[in-house]
């Protein structure tokens, strides 16, 4: 149900709005501007119209520390010049993310859910780093879940799935509306980190991209 929901929100067939709830605006920053358009003066015209309205607000982005792109105060000035409200801009929390945690699964196909299921018996376990799994976590692994595919990608592999620090900011969080992109790529990621914290959450298709 919760694949349909999300299909019939980014296609616009059911309405969505951010009232009373946490709204988190994944990578709608300057370095992707050519895949969102106007997309970001949009946000900040709503999000200064219903400030007040919203339980909360969150701005997680690839920043210096992650790639090498913007910092967090030039990200401020940033939302400052699409419009958003000064007194908005520069003190609502905004969290450089951390990037391509669950790309590598992503990237190659494996299932939504397996990914999710491997994340929780992760975090279950205490290992934040796919290439320290071992012979037993994998059996117990297979034993709940059955996901034989996300085995075989990662077990003898140098790339990763990683449990990020996100994970740990997203706690904390509840009643959330995600925004922002890319809709297969880091959105996804920050959607897999909530299905793996049980978070319950909607995809609002107006502003994603």
């Amino acid at each position: 149900m919760k694949k349909v929901i999300k299909k019939l929100l980014r296609e616009g067939l059911l309405k969505e709005d951010a009232t009373g709830k946490h709204l988190i605006v994944v990578d709608i920053q300057p370095e992707y501007k050519s895949s969102f358009g106007n997309m970001s003066e949009e946000l900040a015209e709503y999000i200064n119209e219903n400030y007040q309205n919203l339980d909360g607000l969150t701005f997680f982005y690839n920043g210096y520390d992650t790639l090498g792109m913007i910092e967090e105060n030039e990200y401020r000035n940033w939302w400052y010049e699409q419009g958003l409200n000064e007194d908005i801009a520069f003190n609502v929390s905004m969290y450089d993310k951390g990037y391509a945690f669950f790309r590598f699964c992503i990237d190659s196909g494996i299932e939504d859910q397996s990914i999710v299921n491997l994340v929780k018996h992760m975090i279950n376990h205490d290992v934040n780093d796919s290439r320290e799994l071992d012979e037993e976590f994998w059996s117990s692994f297979i034993e709940v879940y059955g996901d034989e595919d996300v085995r075989e990608l990662l077990e003898f592999s140098d790339d990763c799935l990683n449990i990020p620090d996100l994970m740990d900011e997203l706690r904390g969080l509840s009643n959330i509306v995600l925004t922002g992109g890319g809709v297969n790529e880091c959105l996804k990621e920050v959607e897999i980190a909530l299905d793996a914290l049980d978070k319950q959450y909607t995809v609002w298709g107006r502003f994603t991209y």
